[in-house]
């Protein structure tokens, strides 16, 4: 899932740990292009070694966000979180069933 391919509506988790839901898929009829929208779930691993992997509750849960579907779904520098390799911004873990 890299590059324009729009994500599903699924559990992703962002390269730093946090955890998402996305909703859907949006147009701006104001601008170019199509963004996801997705929902904070309110909890996070802990990515960056000092601990052995654990999840944490996070103070967002619930808060809304947009993103393009491009900067969604781009690799990035995954620095400490990764041991610098370039990885997706966000990552499946769940798919929602197909309705």
């Amino acid at each position: 899932m890299m590059g324009s391919q729009e994500p599903v509506r699924g559990t992703y988790q962002h390269y730093k740990g946090d955890f998402y839901e996305v909703l859907g898929i949006a147009d701006n009829p104001t601008q170019e292009g199509r963004w996801v929208v997705y929902e904070a779930i309110g909890i996070t691993e802990d990515l960056t070694g000092e601990h052995e992997h654990r999840v944490l509750r996070s103070g967002n849960k619930g808060a809304l966000s947009i993103c393009s579907v491009e900067r969604f779904t781009e690799m990035v520098d995954g620095k400490q979180y990764s041991g610098g390799a370039r990885v997706p911004r966000f990552k499946l873990n769940v798919a929602m069933p197909a309705e």
